[in-house]
């Protein structure tokens, strides 16, 4: 799913406000956040390197302000 920023600041946003994210299963997982060679960052789980996805949404071509946001909402679960 791509998002622009602004989509992706207001997902986020609803995120906080409903504390935290859609979870598809009730496994808490740890999380990190990587610069890409384009200068986006990505999500992604620390356990196996691969992108993090809530739902439809994987969590690649952030903006470094996104990324924060994300990070710090799945990480407090």
């Amino acid at each position: 799913m791509n998002m622009s920023h602004e989509q992706q600041k207001h997902t986020l946003l609803g995120w906080q406000a409903q504390g935290g994210p859609p979870r598809q299963s009730g496994d808490l997982y740890q999380f990190g956040r990587r610069v890409e060679v384009d200068g986006s960052w990505t999500i992604y789980h620390v356990f196996t390197g691969t992108p993090a996805r809530i739902g439809p949404w994987t969590m690649t071509g952030l903006n470094r302000r996104n990324a924060d946001k994300a990070l710090a909402i799945l990480n407090t679960h």
